[in-house]
């Protein structure tokens, strides 16, 4: 026999060795897995929102500056308990109370100008109407001479020169009526110059009154009595009109509100009772009912679609605030006597549903026919007896039927 065909039969051996020892450690390995109980009873059927719902009230303020200022100051922190009109934050006045001033300096010439014109058009249309009036009275007397002498002139006792120098009078006279009767028309016009005075003073007085308000919302204050949330900026930063500077609320009607998916959306009805945990009281559960579902669906790219809903608490909790986190369970239904086992015990692959369970110490597979289901139970209608042990810690890499396997 060649050196060549024993080394090649010595790592032959040794591969089957190797392949034995392993087979035998797998054959007398004990895996741990959790377990739970098929059960047989009352089954809750429940929505669970897509994330952690979060405590709301329904009167809450969210305050913005009116104006692009710096802060001067802010007067109160988060936390704070303030009544309606309390002082919240000030911003720089300075180039609001210069433009006031400019403002009021621009109406007071206005209003000077406007006195000017209305006294020169009382002066102008005094003196119009008794130049008219004179004029007029000159008319009527030559023209009255005039009438007269035309009639001696047609029995021919005046000459002719005498009525041509009376007819030049009377055009003369006529002219200065005309003339007086335009001027009379003129004062019309600067009437119209009074109602432009007017119109002008009317936009002085518009911006004094947008300069003063202005300057009073340099001074931002409370729409309500409530408590002080948020109070985000600070003193030296610019503002811009529109920017938050302070989130007050009432702590009173507060809810839970929370995103359920669409597809859950058929499920969910005004009324249902909920259960909510806080993560500010560990171990307790609160009961409340759903109070409110919104009529639209969210449409956020990249995001799941959702719809907001309202959960009222059954009775007022003084430790909560707004703000605080809560986990919610929405009951939709109860069945009273069926057979079932936790959701995560429940695996699918090529449209077959299936369980491992624990059958005399080893892996074992069981496919199934599930009914209802919710995040924590899933109704099994076969495939299953009530008390044997699911397997429900799936992601163990060597979990396959036929494994030993021990609950823990």
């Amino acid at each position: 026999m060649s050196s060549r065909l024993k080394k090649s039969i010595v790592m032959i051996v040794a591969a089957l060795a190797v392949v034995a020892a392993v087979a035998a450690y797998r054959a007398t390995r004990v895996i741990e897995v959790a377990t739970a109980p098929v059960a047989r009873g009352e089954m809750v059927l429940t929505v669970t929102p897509t994330e952690t719902g979060t405590v709301e009230t329904e009167d809450t303020a969210l305050v913005k500056a009116e104006i692009g200022e710096p802060v001067t100051e802010v007067a109160v922190r988060e936390g704070d308990v303030v009544k309606a009109g309390a002082i919240l934050v000030r911003l720089a006045p300075t180039s609001l109370q210069a433009r006031l001033t400019l403002a009021r300096s621009s109406l007071a010439a206005a209003r000077a100008r406007l006195d000017s014109a209305r006294i020169a058009l009382h002066l102008e249309q005094g003196r119009t109407d008794a130049a008219l009036k004179e004029a007029q009275a000159r008319f009527d007397s030559v023209k009255q001479r005039y009438d007269k002498k035309r009639q001696l002139a047609q029995s021919g006792l005046i000459s002719a020169d005498e009525m041509e120098t009376l007819e030049a009078e009377l055009a003369s006279t006529a002219a200065g009526l005309e003339t007086a009767k335009v001027n009379r028309e003129q004062v019309g016009l600067q009437q119209r110059q009074i109602t432009a005075a007017e119109a002008e003073v009317a936009q002085q007085e518009a911006s004094v009154r947008v300069a003063e308000l202005d300057l009073d919302h340099t001074v931002i204050r409370s729409p309500i009595d409530g408590t002080v949330m948020e109070a985000p900026v600070k003193p030296g930063e610019l503002v811009l009109p529109g920017t938050p500077v302070a989130r007050i609320t009432r702590r009173g009607d507060l809810h839970i509100k929370a995103l359920i998916d669409e597809v859950d959306l058929a499920r969910v009805h005004l009324g249902q009772p909920a259960r909510i945990t806080f993560d500010l009281l560990p171990g307790r559960t609160f009961e409340g009912t759903v109070s409110e579902i919104s009529p639209a669906v969210s449409v956020e790219r990249l995001k799941s679609r959702t719809v907001p809903v309202k959960i009222r608490l059954a009775r007022p909790l003084p430790e909560l605030q707004p703000g605080l986190s809560a986990d919610v369970e929405i009951v939709v239904e109860t069945l009273p006597d069926v057979l079932y086992v936790p959701t995560e015990a429940v695996m699918s692959k090529d449209k077959e549903q299936f369980v491992y369970v624990v059958d005399r110490g080893v892996v074992a597979k069981r496919p199934v026919q599930t009914g209802r289901s919710s995040w924590d139970a899933t109704e099994i209608r076969s495939g299953v007896a009530r008390g044997e042990a699911v397997i429900t810690s799936l992601d163990l890499e060597a979990l396959k039927p036929g494994v030993r396997v021990k609950p823990r």
